[in-house]
């Protein structure tokens, strides 16, 4: 199913929109939601993984306990890596390529196999291999959406990974955050999917980037619920991501 996208600005990133008739970009400015209500918890990866194959049809993270891989890029550069992203390459990253279905481009998942320190594209040249200088060492990819890369930062090591991202091609990298941890993000972008591919819906976008109201009483809650600080990074390239709260 081949959707239209359209260009917004939602907080963190623009998003290009290809429209019947050709591009367009919507001049609107969406507000930023970032702060974090005091009473907001941490998405565990073990939480994340079991809400994730509670609505999905097929089981779409599975928990398999291998730490070779996250030894072995360890190994190499002589580090520790924070405890979730530890955590989440031993039990939940996929071993093949998995792809959370998006409004224009998926969310791709980097699998265990794709894992490297190099990187083309991001800390390397994706021709001539020379090292690109703007990327820092401590970015560690984890997922792109058309691109975009999405990480977190090994410098980080507090229990949960805050997920970062940015878009590419547009000057110096500004990374982001679009959610509080690894199972968080894998969380939202499982729910958009769902969402996209609600039961009993054959088209969920309207012509203005509705989203058909059974899946949106499905979807806004559910991320106010379990991602409220980046409600708007998640839903805003919905026209009617506001209705229903």
């Amino acid at each position: 199913m081949m959707l239209s996208y359209r260009a917004i600005d939602t907080g963190f990133r623009v998003r290009v929109i290809d429209k019947p008739g050709g591009f367009y970009y919507d001049a609107a400015i969406i507000k930023q939601q970032r702060a974090k209500t005091c009473d907001s918890k941490l998405m565990k990866l073990q939480e994340a993984t079991q809400l994730i194959n509670s609505f999905c049809s097929t089981e779409r993270l599975r928990s398999v306990s291998d730490s070779s891989v996250r030894k072995a890029l360890e190994q190499e550069r002589s580090i520790t890596f924070p405890p979730e992203l530890k955590a989440y390459i031993d039990t939940v990253c996929p071993i093949a390529h998995t792809a959370f279905e998006s409004v224009g481009y998926p969310v791709d998942i980097i699998s265990k196999s794709e894992m490297s320190w190099n990187m083309p594209g991001y800390n390397r040249n994706a021709v001539t291999g020379k090292p690109i200088a703007s990327w820092n060492d401590a970015w560690f990819l984890i997922a792109n959406e058309g691109g975009d890369p999405i990480i977190v930062k090994l410098d980080e090591h507090s229990d949960s990974s805050t997920v970062y991202s940015a878009m590419q091609g547009a000057g110096p990298w500004e990374f982001c955050p679009i959610a509080d941890s690894i199972g968080q993000f894998l969380l939202c972008a499982a729910a958009v999917e769902h969402a996209l591919n609600f039961p009993g819906i054959d088209e969920p976008l309207d012509e203005d980037f509705n989203l058909a109201p059974q899946a949106a009483q499905w979807l806004f809650p559910f991320i106010k619920k379990h991602a409220e600080a980046y409600y708007d990074e998640w839903l805003s390239v919905f026209e009617n991501y506001l209705d229903v709260v």
